[in-house]
């Protein structure tokens, strides 16, 4: 058997049409075909019994990415959004009437630039007492819910009770951002350093871009394979750096300028890659791998940020000690920066950005 009809034979007995090596499935295929080559499978070995380490790298000590949190399903509201957290508040604080905070604090509103906040002393007991206050489900009485994350009950007692001009409700419900200031999403995370990278949360339901990531990092991986040059198995559309995706960009473009359709004719897989760099071209305009690479990064940013919080809202990092960045989410910058890949990637399918490069 030749090099290309491993390749092939490998290639059409994967479910995808394409082999991924970060697939266990994919990768017993490719062992049996060995055994009965009689050729050795120890890499193999390692593949199968390795978990599939992180790629996902900054200059910044890093923290574990926040977990995106199973949806509960939905149970009949009885009482307004706000009522949740403002029963949650008084049981907390152990009071009747909630207190207002003692200082103005600013939002810009939609579109208003990143900005950092400080709470001021004064706010900074009750702030600190609702750090990590999550309401209870309604079907399980001592049981937290899922989705509110640390200082996110915080900041809503920030804005929302006091004369900073803010509405705040919350926004938990399907998709939607944590908070809404004055109808505009905000989402909030908890990361001990403003300039770590962010998790922006899991793309698991995201089918299309995870079948752009998977033709992608696919036939890249082919190439890699039999192409001599060796197997890096913590690369596939789960776990990858930004940048990876030039380098994967450059086999796409090598394939693509193949005659797939007239191999299809005598290799069937050939025309299910075919259909498959089809669908990659009707969603992404590239010329060049450096094109292709920058296509696909900023689209799976703009659909995961768009969701929440927006084009032109803010996401938001907190810290217990009161110290605040909003960051103003915007479409114009991710599609003006050239150098977006080496700011994002992912692990284990949850997105991360370095926000403060990004967005200042």
């Amino acid at each position: 058997m030749t090099l290309n009809e491993l390749l092939v034979e490998w290639s059409y007995r994967t479910k995808k049409g394409y082999p991924d090596m970060g697939n266990p499935s994919d990768i017993l295929v490719l062992k049996e075909i060995l055994e009965r080559l009689e050729i050795p499978t120890d890499i193999l070995d390692e593949l199968e019994d390795d978990e599939p380490e992180v790629t996902v790298s900054t200059d910044e000590p890093q923290e574990e990415p926040q977990e995106e949190p199973i949806p509960e399903p939905e149970e009949p509201q009885s009482s307004s959004p706000s009522t949740e957290y403002d029963e949650l508040i008084k049981k907390t604080l152990n009071v009747n009437e909630i207190p207002l905070s003692e200082n103005i604090y600013k939002y810009p509103g939609k579109g208003g630039g990143t900005y950092m906040e400080q709470v001021k002393e004064k706010d900074l007991p009750i702030w600190k007492a609702l750090w990590e206050a999550k309401p209870e489900k309604k079907t399980e009485k001592g049981v937290e819910t899922a989705g509110v994350g640390k200082g996110e009950l915080s900041l809503y007692w920030l804005y929302h009770y006091s004369n900073s001009g803010v509405n705040v409700t919350e926004g938990r419900a399907g998709d939607d951002p944590d908070l809404f200031f004055n109808g505009n999403g905000v989402e909030v995370k908890a990361y001990s350093s403003h300039n770590a990278k962010l998790s922006i949360g899991r793309y698991g339901a995201d089918k299309e871009n995870l079948r752009l990531l998977g033709t992608i990092f696919g036939i890249s991986t082919l190439a890699r394979v039999f192409g001599g040059d060796g197997i890096d198995k913590t690369v596939n559309p789960t776990n990858f750096k930004g940048i990876d995706l030039i380098g994967a960009f450059e086999h796409v473009q090598a394939l693509g300028e193949t005659d797939l359709e007239g191999l299809s004719e005598f290799y069937e897989i050939f025309g299910k890659i075919k259909i498959n760099i089809d669908f990659l071209k009707s969603k992404l305009e590239y010329r060049s791998a450096r094109e292709g690479g920058l296509a696909m990064g900023r689209k799976f940013l703009k659909d995961k940020l768009g969701r929440k919080p927006g084009d032109g809202n803010f996401l938001v990092n907190l810290k217990k000690d009161g110290s605040m960045k909003f960051f103003n989410v915007s479409f114009t910058i991710i599609d003006s920066d050239d150098d977006i890949l080496t700011k994002m990637g992912s692990s284990q399918s949850a997105m991360g950005l370095n926000f403060t490069k990004t967005f200042g």
